[in-house]
This record gives C-alpha cells, sequence and structure tokens, in this order.
C-alpha cells in the first residue's frame, strides 16, 4: 500500500500553551490548502495546563492534526526534534503556539517552493505587539530567485541572511530534513535558533527569500526567554563556539570575523542590559565571554572591537569582558 505523503507539515512545540494555542491553530484553518494534506504535529512538552483540551477541541477542525507527548518537558529544541521525526509531509516548517499564521501563508510558500525547487525558502514576519503590528523584512533584497546561501552569510559589516534566525521563518524541503539539517542541538541551552541558522546556510545549495502574507510573531510575552536573567543566557557563547568549530572543520576561515561580529554584537546587548543579571550569572558570562573571544586571531579580534565603536566598547569593558 502506498502512503501519501501530505504536502505541508507545520511542527509545534507546545508547553503550557492552553492560552494561545487556539489562535495558532485557528489560523492554520485559513491557509488555503486542503487540510487533509496540511499536517499538524503538535508536540506537548509536559504541559500542565488545559493543552491537551485544546488539541481534543481543535482535531474536529483539523483532520491531520496529531500530538505527541513528553511526559516531563524536554525543552523547546527536543520538542521540535521530536516534531521534526514525526511529520511526514514534503515540506516542513515551524509555528510556535503564541504565534500565528496571515491567511494563505502557507499556500503561498508552496507554491513558491515548488516553483524554485530550493532546499529552503525564508519570508517575513510580522511582530505583535498587542495590537501593534510591525512588519520585520528578511534583510536580502533579492526576492523571488534561487540564490547560493553562502551569499546570505557576509558582509561581516551588518546583519545579513544568517542573522534572521527566526525559525517560523523557514520552510524546509524533506531533503533537508533527512539530511539532518534540520535538527536542533539540544545540548544548547538558549540560541539554538542562532547555530541552526548558520548550518543551514552552510550545508545547503539552493534557497530563495519570497515575498508572502508572513507569520505573527508574538512579542513581549510574560516570562519570554529573552526577558530574563539566568543562566540560560549563556548559551548564545556556546552557539557560536558550536559554529566556530564547524568552520575550523570545513576550513571556511572566511566566516570567522563574520562570527566574532555578532558575538561581539551580542554581548554588547547583554552588557547594555547588565542589570538584568545577578551576579553568579554575570561572571560566568564573562569569563566564558573570554574564553570563546580567545579563540579568534589577535588581528582579527582589533579589527572587529575597532568596528564595534567606541561607545559599544566602553559599555562591554565596563561591564568586566576585556576586549
Amino acid at each position: 500500500m502506498t502512503v501519501t505523503r501530505p504536502q505541508v507539515s507545520v511542527v509545534v512545540p507546545a508547553r503550557d500553551a492552553g492560552g494561545h494555542l487556539p489562535d495558532a491553530l485557528g489560523s492554520l484553518q485559513r491557509q488555503d490548502l486542503d487540510l487533509c494534506e496540511l499536517e499538524v504535529v503538535v508536540v506537548d512538552d509536559g504541559s500542565a495546563d488545559d493543552t491537551l483540551a485544546v488539541l481534543e477541541e481543535a482535531s474536529s477542525r483539523l483532520p491531520a492534526l496529531r500530538w505527541v507527548h513528553h511526559r516531563t518537558p524536554q525543552g523547546v529544541s527536543a520538542a521540535r526534534n521530536r516534531g521534526i521525526r514525526e511529520s511526514r509531509g514534503r515540506w516542513v516548517t515551524f509555528l510556535d503556539p503564541d504565534d500565528w499564521y496571515y491567511p494563505g501563508h502557507l499556500a503561498a510558500m508552496l507554491a513558491a517552493a515548488e516553483r524554485y525547487d530550493v532546499d529552503f525558502l525564508v519570508c517575513d514576519q510580522v511582530q505583535a505587539y498587542g495590537n501593534d503590528r510591525r512588519r520585520v523584512r528578511a534583510p536580502e533584497p533579492r526576492r523571488h530567485v534561487p540564490l547560493d546561501p553562502r551569499t546570505g552569510i557576509l558582509p561581516t559589516s551588518r546583519s545579513t541572511m544568517v542573522n534572521y534566525v527566526q525559525v517560523s521563518s523557514r520552510f524546509l524541503s524533506r531533503r533537508v530534513v533527512d539530511g539532518g539539517l534540520a535538527a536542533f542541538d539540544e545540548q544548547l541551552p538558549t540560541a539554538e535558533d542562532r547555530e541552526w541558522a548558520w548550518r543551514l546556510f552552510l550545508g545547503t545549495e539552493r534557497y530563495a527569500v519570497v515575498d508572502a502574507p508572513g507569520y505573527v510573531y508574538r512579542r513581549a510575552v510574560p516570562g519570554s526567554l529573552t526577558d530574563v536573567g539566568d543562566a540560560r543566557q549563556l548559551g548564545f557563547l556556546e552557539a557560536y563556539d558550536t559554529v566556530l568549530d564547524r568552520l575550523r572543520r570545513d576550513d571556511l576561515p572566511q566566516y570567522e570575523p563574520k562570527v566574532l561580529r555578532d558575538v561581539l554584537a551580542v554581548l554588547h546587548h547583554h552588557a547594555a542590559r547588565r542589570s538584568a543579571y545577578p551576579a553568579d550569572v554575570w561572571k560566568p558570562l564573562t569569563v566564558r565571554a573570554r574564553q570563546v573571544l580567545g579563540r579568534f586571531d589577535e588581528r582579527v579580534v582589533a579589527q572587529q572591537v575597532a568596528a564595534l565603536g567606541p561607545e559599544r566598547v566602553r559599555t562591554v569593558r565596563k561591564q568586566g569582558v576585556s576586549l
């Protein structure tokens, strides 16, 4: 018996998501796709709220909705990876439970994916602050044309596609999934999306940036990781350490200044909000930062520190990080 693949699989990691999940699932009904061809894989990551009840109620409207459970929470990377393994679609994408898609978004992404025969697509996002909506464009002006992913890494001097790390902006082919490039590094406490983006841009052959209705990223959610000041914030250093390992393994020294530039930019971000971190978090962060910076050639460090600018350098140094 031949098993027909769904056209699209949407992976939704959900932990205690009952409050927002109805909006996310509701948006999937308005994607201009045959709902039997739209597989929705929700990974309930040890929820203690009414997430299961929301899923049971939504199953009558989404015929290809499936869910699996983690008895205890394993983290968003493990949840996404479980969803990836469970997915069967020809194309795989992601939706966090507090976000949603604009109507027709997935149909537009699917049409573009089939037209350009790429490894993955990237779209713009819309950030939601309460009732306020702000469109954020992916930093690539060339639209609707297949591109070499490595052209999305440089130049070092500005944000590029490899810095545009929003997971839900990606639409991945099954060959990327089967090749292992879609999986997230479960050892990283945070910033797994940064390492993941680098891996996609280094490991694939063709991608495209497309105009599509977009997905909506809900900002200023209470308890969001971007607002906390605990030890998980060290994750960005581990993520970039992993990227640097990859570059050296594959003999790609031309991208090392870009990695360093990104490390310095994120360091400045954290130094500027130093008051959010207790001393027992900040001190290990500064120690680990010095270790990561010490892996780069001194001339590259000097160049990128100079490019950071004197005001930002003072902010970082003032908080105990030697540059």
